[in-house]
């Protein structure tokens, strides 16, 4: 039998032919309608949102951290304080000090024979202290003035022959040296005899005598030391800061550790700082006519210097900055800022400042658990109070 192609491929086509295709149809029920419905909402309120007016202002979300730190923000308790004009009193420690104060020193070698006054006395000027053994001066003495009177005579002898013409004008030169030299001889030799009185310089009180008689002693020793307590000084030392405040002729008052209270005036403000303290030396000086004020006495100076503009606060609240300036810390806009003051005068009523704003709030309590910048809420003392009473 023989094989067609043709025939072959053809009947197996007409064989092979495919069924009529069926159609896939979705199953449609309840809920894909609900999918369906829903989904279209959604869509139609995505759409309104951005067609929407875009003038509706919209506030952006907040940084996690920024929404912490204000869930976490520190409560403090503050106190709003006024400045009113205060009389500005500076407050020293100080100490008595006499006028003058001099050590009197032997100028001659020699042996104390005699101390005309007891230490403690009152002397007056030129009174003698001490005196020392005139040994042979005496006699230096009296052989300069004898030789003094000798040569005065040579001299008033040439004199007499340089006018009759038996001398020369040279012989009657040389005899007036001579002269000259002997009434110098006479000056040396009573000078040193005057040494061996040793004398108070001015009036005063004889302090200290360190010398007993029949000790030697030899130039530059001491023989007394002489005080004059008439005016009295009171010196303290002002700080840089106050004291251009200060004048010479002010007024000013001190209450010694005796309990005794005077008046003065201040005479003298030196011009430059004690290169440690940078302090300045101030003298207060008060009348001390009875002498009944002692040298050496601590004493707390006051002086006024006129009204100021200051704050009075409680002690407790001044702190240091970071730089170790004193001063306190205020809410300035709910943030925590450093004012510098400067204490002026304090007692236990607090302290009183200048540096502080007309009228601030101080953090009385829970400044120290804060820092510079710092956002924080603030209850006001007052409130403060009634909350912990009731």
């Amino acid at each position: 039998m023989s094989f067609d192609p043709d025939a072959h491929d053809t009947q197996d086509i007409v064989q092979s032919a495919p069924a009529p295709k069926r159609r896939f149809r979705l199953p449609v029920n309840k809920s894909v309608l609900t999918a369906i419905g829903v989904f279209v909402a959604i869509l139609i309120w995505l759409m309104s949102g951005v067609m929407s007016d875009n003038s509706i202002p919209v506030e952006p979300a907040k940084a996690l951290i920024e929404s912490s730190a204000e869930k976490n923000r520190f409560t403090v308790v503050a106190e709003e304080l006024a400045a009113e004009q205060h009389i500005n009193n500076i407050n020293l420690q100080a100490r008595t000090e006499a006028d003058k104060v001099v050590t009197i020193a032997s100028e001659t070698n020699g042996i104390i024979a005699e101390l005309p006054v007891e230490k403690g006395a009152f002397v007056q000027k030129g009174q003698i202290i001490c005196r020392i053994d005139v040994g042979a001066r005496k006699a230096q003495l009296d052989q300069a003035r004898a030789n003094r009177d000798a040569r005065k005579i040579e001299f008033n002898a040439a004199k007499s022959l340089l006018e009759k013409g038996h001398t020369s004008k040279s012989q009657l030169a040389a005899a007036r040296a001579a002269y000259d030299a002997a009434i110098a001889g006479v000056t040396a030799a009573l000078v040193e005899y005057r040494r061996t009185q040793i004398k108070a310089p001015f009036d005063g009180i004889l302090d200290k005598q360190p010398v007993k008689i029949g000790k030697f002693v030899s130039v530059g020793q001491p023989c007394g030391t002489v005080i004059d307590k008439d005016p009295l000084l009171v010196v303290g030392h002002i700080a840089e800061s106050q004291v251009s405040n200060i004048s010479v002729g002010a007024r000013g008052t001190a209450r010694l550790a005796t309990g005794q209270k005077v008046d003065g005036f201040v005479r003298y403000i030196a011009e430059t700082p004690n290169a440690a303290t940078r302090t300045f030396r101030l003298e207060l000086e008060v009348s001390n006519k009875d002498l009944l004020l002692r040298d050496g006495i601590s004493a707390e100076m006051n002086l006024e210097t006129g009204s100021i503009l200051a704050t009075r606060i409680p002690q407790s609240v001044l702190t240091l900055s970071d730089n170790g300036k004193l001063g306190v810390r205020v809410i300035d806009q709910g943030k925590v800022a450093f004012r510098p003051v400067t204490v002026i005068a304090d007692d236990r009523n607090g302290a009183l400042v200048i540096g502080l704003g007309a009228r601030e709030k101080v953090i009385i309590r829970g400044g120290e658990f804060t820092r510079d910048g710092r956002i924080v809420d603030f209850e006001m003392a007052d409130e403060a109070n009634e909350i912990t009473r009731q």
